[in-house]
């Protein structure tokens, strides 16, 4: 009489079952880690830029005027870590300065819009941000006000 060597297809069905069920479960929380990691390191970069725009600001009198999405305000290359751009593979970033006139002067605000194709990844950014930001919301992207003077 032979030995039987191997598995039959029912135990390899039941083994790539059970693999199959842990992925499932694997898969999504890994997605989710990854985007929760991305947004915090959007918030690091975030407050990187806001470190810069204040130094600019205390050096210069005024921040660095507005610029198009991606584009980094040269005016802040100098405050920022080397080789850092607002062109990135799954997001950019867009430098925002609004002046709004009052009845005593004018307020200037100025904010950081990460703009991603992920509507989660929006999400995530805002309850990353927490308190200091105030966040508007769009579907695929987020403005953060940075900062507002008179």
């Amino acid at each position: 009489m032979r030995r039987r060597r191997g598995f039959s297809v029912i135990e390899l069905l039941i083994t790539m079952v059970i693999i199959g069920l842990l992925a499932q479960i694997a898969v999504p929380r890994y997605t989710d880690m990854k985007r929760r990691a991305i947004a915090a390191a959007i918030m690091g970069d975030v407050h990187a830029v806001r470190i810069a725009a204040f130094t600019y600001y205390t050096e210069n009198g005024s921040f660095p005027p507005d610029v198009g999405a991606g584009t980094l305000p040269p005016q802040l290359v100098d405050n920022l870590p080397t080789g850092f751009t607002f062109d990135r593979t799954d997001f950019d970033y867009d430098w925002h300065v609004w002046t709004i006139a009052s009845g005593s002067g004018s307020e200037t605000l100025v904010g950081i819009t990460v703009i991603c194709s992920d509507p989660k990844l929006a999400a995530q950014i805002v309850k990353t941000a927490g308190a200091g930001y105030v966040p508007i919301v769009a579907p695929n992207q987020v403005t953060l006000l940075v900062s507002s003077a008179s």
